[in-house]
């Protein structure tokens, strides 16, 4: 009988927070009992029983998420044109050519890369920029 009585007094109700009373922290176990019955009834009244086609539909619902998720990472990584990071890569690799090729053609003329890009133009017929 002591370890029952041991037992009932140190569980918490329901709620999570033991109920204290304000003469020595012991726990006022009308409210606690009270508290109990109502989150039982509660439970009862919300919970409903785990059937195979309760399963088998959030196994479906499942299926179905997963399945747009692989899409739209399938949609993501099919992305030719736009702000991809190969096509960023891409640009600054072509970018660093086109340096490293005017530098190479000043080096070999004596001609700075500004008066390089004039004479292409002018060459081109696009502008007669050229002296």
């Amino acid at each position: 009988r002591r370890a029952m009585m041991l037992a009932r007094s140190t569980r918490a109700p329901a709620g999570g927070a033991a109920i204290s009373s304000a003469r020595g922290g012991k726990r006022s176990t009308r409210g606690a009992r009270r508290c109990a019955a109502n989150a039982v009834a509660a439970s009862a009244e919300t919970k409903k029983p785990t059937t195979v086609e309760y399963q088998r539909e959030r196994a479906k619902m499942m299926v179905r998420y997963f399945k747009e998720k692989q899409y739209d990472q399938a949609v993501e990584d099919a992305q030719v044109f736009g702000f991809t990071p190969s096509n960023e890569i891409n640009n600054g690799r072509w970018t660093m050519f086109g340096l490293l090729v005017g530098m190479l053609t000043e080096f070999a003329t004596g001609v700075d890369f500004i008066d390089q890009i004039k004479l292409t133009v002018s060459v081109l017929g696009i502008a007669d920029i050229y002296d």
